[in-house]
Order: structure tokens, then sequence, then C-alpha cells
């Protein structure tokens, strides 16, 4: 199994977020995850806005994980310093495919029960990781989606049921619907409870009759 190479998009918030997103890079290595983060990969002389173009639109890039908090969402939205160039690189791939899963939001604040979210990331699932409970809860569900793993398969598609695909409809049998009405009469106390208990004799006898070789 070839491991996930991914690419992680965050904003400098301060030195706590810093030590945060440092965190998860490094328990990401550790399950056996290529990360690719400023910290580490970037160094001095390099063009950084080429730095994170190159991150995002490699092929090779198997994710992203945008880690979205409020400095983030509003650098973002007002396309501001690095995570707005960063940003506008990742909308563009965004909204170019769409139905890809390459961008991952994982979501580290909220705001009045609403994840905070960049504008262009909005309508995508996100992982939440508000909390160190948070994170432990939702680790393997990371994993599992960054090696393609799902917790969860759609089952094989069967064949359709024999009742479906026969041609000849199975008729309803009259000592079934006799004896149905007389249930009904029993539990409703109905009069005349001899003449629905002869109906279904009768139609048992019918239908027994139609059996003879």
């Amino acid at each position: 199994m070839d491991n996930p190479k991914v690419f992680i998009s965050y904003s400098w918030s301060d030195q706590i977020h810093q030590e945060l997103v440092k965190h998860w890079a490094d328990r990401l290595v550790a399950d056996g995850v290529d990360v690719i983060l400023d910290i580490y990969d970037l160094k001095e002389g390099d063009d950084k806005y080429a730095f994170m173009e190159s991150m995002v639109t490699d092929p090779e890039v198997t994710h992203v994980l945008v880690i979205c908090d409020k400095v983030y969402a509003e650098k973002a939205n007002a396309r501001k310093a690095g995570v707005g160039t960063e940003s506008q690189i990742i909308s563009g791939e965004v909204y170019q495919r769409v139905k890809q899963s390459k961008f991952i939001p994982i979501v580290c604040e909220f705001s009045e029960g609403e994840p905070i979210l960049p504008a262009f990331m909005q309508s995508r699932m996100w992982i939440n990781f508000s909390s160190s409970e948070a994170e432990n809860e939702n680790w393997e569900q990371l994993i599992r989606l960054l090696y393609g793993k799902p917790q969860y398969l759609k089952p094989k598609k069967g064949k359709a049921p024999t009742f479906i695909t026969s041609d000849t409809p199975i008729p309803t049998s009259e000592a079934f619907a006799k004896f149905n009405s007389l249930k009904q009469a029993v539990l409703q106390d109905k009069k005349g409870l001899n003449h629905y208990r002869r109906d279904f004799i009768e139609s048992c006898i019918t239908y027994a009759d139609g059996l003879r070789v």
C-alpha cells in the first residue's frame, strides 16, 4: 500500500496554534503519512508562494489538510498574506474539481454552534479537531480517509428477488382471505361467526379439491 502524501495549509495564528499543527503533523508521520509542513520543508531562500502552489497542485500530494480557525478564515476571505494566496490556489482547484476529496477542512473552532470555515470551503464535509477529545475521537476517521480505507463499504449489489423477476403473478389464496375475515370477526366479536367459519371451511375444502390429481 502506498503511503499518502499530505500538505498542511494553516495560518500562523499564534504560538499555541502552531504547536498544535506541529503536533498533528508529527502524529500523522507516526501513522505512516508523508507530511509536508512549512516549518519542515520550506527553507531559507525558497519562494513561499511557489512552494504553496506546488504543494496544492502537485499530483503526488494525495490530500491537502486545510486547518480552519478564525484567523485562517478571515485571511482567506480577505485574501491576506500567505493564507490569502494559498486559498486562491486552493479555491481554484476546489471549484474546478468539485467532486474530488483532495481538500479536507479540519475545523479548529466553532461560532454559535457552526464551524468556522473560509467561504470557499463552506460546502465541504469537514472533520472536527476543535478539542483534544474531538481529535482523539475523529483521528481514525482522518487516517482511514487518507489511506482510502473507509470504515463502511457499500455492499455488492445482489440480484432482484424472484417475486420481482417472475412473470407469473402469485394469486391471493381464497382460504387465506377467508381466514383473515374470520380472524377479524373473532377479534371484533361480530355476530354471525358461524357464517365466517363456514366460509373459511368451504374455501379450505375447495382449495383441497383443487389439489386432487
